[in-house]
């Protein structure tokens, strides 16, 4: 059956976990378009994952939590529902863009279709899937388990929820919750922190609205005390809810008393170890059973830990796998841009070394030319001084004779 309260509660939710969010849903923006025709598009895709495969559950939810991997017990408990029914799903990383067209979270796209809200989604995957959790029962345990989840869905989670309302700094506290991680958003995270607190404290009135706010914190704190102490009486010693085998109840129970334990306050942790011990039992059971991932999901935040075995890579999506594919083009087109203008200062640089060898080249030819030419110069001068000298040495050497002679005859005279 459809939770009006949920309904209520997860629109909270949706704006609080991402206080930047604010726009209308896609019903709305439909119907503004359709009011000025100027302005009027085609119509939007009626799913957002376009490539689906059939019999896939795409699930779109809050992201990871260091602490629990949802701190909505309606995402929770889809999922719980999911593992417990044996279903093929995939989580979306949707970095919190999308909202059902109801404007909730979650919500599950199968086949090209879209499903919101946890309880129309968990009656129309178990019949369209033949997996009806609470097949066996009797009819007087189904109504015991209709009572106790509306119980658990319309009440004892308006508990936490106000608690988380009124006092968001012990609840990031508690939640171990980085705000601009988790909303994916610009903002600074000292001007996030403040818009999701002014949120938090803006949405009081949904809990005075419910009912649930308008009593004093000990009046809200003992109606989740009688919640949970009820809950335990109705498991007493027993395995499960109604015996050995889970079934919804056990679904819709795990998700919402997770979210005492994990996220601690007002003492209720201490309070359930000694008051209803059995209900810790009974969600240890539920995560050894179905959650085997659950620690892994704690520490890397990951969304799709069940479609991969430990210590192998997660998954990639088909956007993953396109920016990965980008990523490679880019770094080739980086690498060949890079090679070739390696190759062509390698052929400048060679160039270079060729003109400066042929100028070396022409400069040495040059300069063997010139002494060469010096050389062959000072030869011909030489041999010109030579020649000079010898036709002096020639025409000196009669004056030298006749010089001689001279005396010789003076004297016969």
């Amino acid at each position: 059956m459809t939770s009006t309260v949920e309904t209520q509660a997860e629109k909270v939710d949706a704006k609080i976990d991402n206080p930047e969010v604010t726009s209308p849903t896609t019903e709305e923006k439909n119907a503004d378009e359709a009011k000025s025709p100027t302005k009027a598009k085609a119509p939007a895709p009626t799913v957002h994952k376009a490539d689906w495969v059939e019999g896939i559950v795409y699930l779109y939810q809050f992201t990871r939590c260091p602490m629990i991997p949802s701190a909505s017990p309606f995402c929770l408990k889809v999922e719980t529902f999911l593992r417990m029914a044996d279903l093929k799903y995939e989580n979306v990383d949707h970095k919190l863009k999308f909202k059902s067209k109801k404007g909730l979270l979650p919500f599950v796209e199968l086949n090209g279709k879209e499903i919101a809200d946890s309880d129309i989604i968990i009656k129309e995957l178990s019949e369209h899937f033949g997996k009806d959790l609470d097949a066996g029962l009797t009819a007087e345990q189904k109504v015991t388990s209709h009572a106790f989840e509306s119980m658990l869905n319309n009440h004892t989670s308006w508990v936490f929820r106000w608690w988380r309302y009124k006092n968001p700094d012990e609840f990031i506290t508690a939640l171990q919750m980085d705000i601009k991680a988790a909303t994916n958003s610009v903002l600074p995270k000292g001007i996030l922190n403040l818009l999701f607190k002014l949120g938090f404290k803006n949405h009081l009135k949904q809990t005075i609205g419910h009912g649930m706010g308008r009593h004093t914190p000990d009046e809200i704190y003992d109606f989740g005390r009688q919640d949970l102490k009820s809950l335990s009486q109705l498991l007493g010693d027993k395995k499960y809810f109604f015996g050995n085998k889970p079934h919804l109840l056990d679904c819709v129970a795990f998700a919402n008393v997770s979210q005492f334990i994990y996220l601690p306050f007002a003492g209720f942790d201490e309070w359930m170890k000694t008051e209803t011990p059995n209900l810790i039992a009974h969600v240890e059971r539920i995560k050894e059973e179905y959650w085997k991932d659950w620690e892994r999901i704690c520490k890397s935040l990951e969304l799709n830990t069940h479609l991969y075995a430990e210590g192998e890579d997660p998954p990639l999506s088909e956007a993953e796998k396109k920016a990965i594919e980008d990523k490679k083009a880019k770094e080739e087109a980086k690498k060949a841009k890079e090679e070739a203008k390696k190759a062509k200062a390698e052929q400048k640089k060679k160039e270079k070394e060729e003109r400066e060898k042929k100028k070396a080249e022409e400069a040495e030819k040059k300069r063997l030319e010139k002494e060469e030419a010096e050389k062959k110069k000072a030869e011909e001068k030489k041999a010109e001084e030579e020649k000079k000298a010898s036709e002096e040495a020639a025409a000196a050497k009669p004056t030298e004779e006749a010089t001689s002679e001279k005396p010789a005859e003076e004297k016969k005279e």
